[in-house]
């Protein structure tokens, strides 16, 4: 009994260790995206930070399909920063310290990737807006 109890330890530590579900990216984007996290949209707006080189949150779950929201860009980095979404048109670059508001029509169904131009080459400073795991990204709006 003893050594199945240390073996179920082992094996609990070795499932935690290697990162679980907590980490894992709702929607499949380009690359290996910085995750800092999940937010539900709430209503019609949601703020997102960002910094060097990551959005928070990363991806922002639910909305109407189709809906106009307003995104309220802050740059808390050290670096200036970009939030495009080439399918709307949207192309906004913020210095370090500056925050806008930019309107972002969410898809009719799957994900709408987001990501800053300046840091794009190194897949990391991206994200999405979504309404179920697993949807999948659009290219048109």
């Amino acid at each position: 009994m003893r050594k199945i109890l240390i073996l179920l330890g082992a094996v609990a530590a070795f499932a935690v260790g290697c990162g679980g579900g907590s980490s894992s990216a709702p929607v499949k984007l380009a690359g290996n995206p910085t995750n800092k996290g999940t937010r539900d949209l709430s209503g019609t707006s949601v703020t997102l930070e960002q910094n060097d080189f990551s959005f928070t949150p990363t991806f922002i779950k639910g909305g109407t399909p189709g809906a106009t929201i307003t995104v309220h860009l802050e740059n808390k980095g050290q670096q200036e920063h970009n939030f495009t979404i080439s399918a709307q048109g949207i192309n906004k670059t913020l210095n370090p310290g500056e925050s806008t508001d930019v309107q972002v029509t969410l898809p009719q169904s799957g994900a709408t990737e987001f990501h800053c131009r300046f840091h794009l080459q190194s897949n990391s400073m991206q994200g999405a807006f979504f309404f179920k795991d697993g949807d999948a990204v659009t290219s048109s709006s």
